[in-house]
């Protein structure tokens, strides 16, 4: 599944994204599989769960891990975007499972 920016797997990630962290997490570029997906995924939550509260990590999963404060707009590609409203949702699902 790719979405409308070129984002795979249900974990959204750019295909460079998803380079990088496989790189970062397996030592190489890792065949897009769902297994491989959910592992990166998980390591990569892992790692960022010691350095960030709930509410940074849920931004820099959405917006990128440069990603200071949320925002919302259309990007380059005419795709809106509201990291706001994400975070805010991710919450609510964060809350309902503690």
């Amino acid at each position: 599944m790719v979405g409308r920016d070129s984002e795979v797997s249900c974990y959204q990630f750019l295909p460079s994204t998803y380079k990088a962290y496989s790189i970062q997490v397996l030592g190489y570029v890792a065949d897009l599989t769902p297994v491989n997906a959910e592992y990166i995924a998980t390591v990569k939550m892992e790692e960022l769960s010691k350095k960030y509260k709930p509410e940074q990590i849920f931004l820099k999963w959405n917006a990128g891990e440069g990603s200071i404060k949320c925002s919302s707009g259309i990007n380059k590609n005419g795709t809106p975007y509201d990291s706001c409203s994400y975070i805010k949702k991710a919450i609510n699902y964060y809350n309902q499972l503690k």
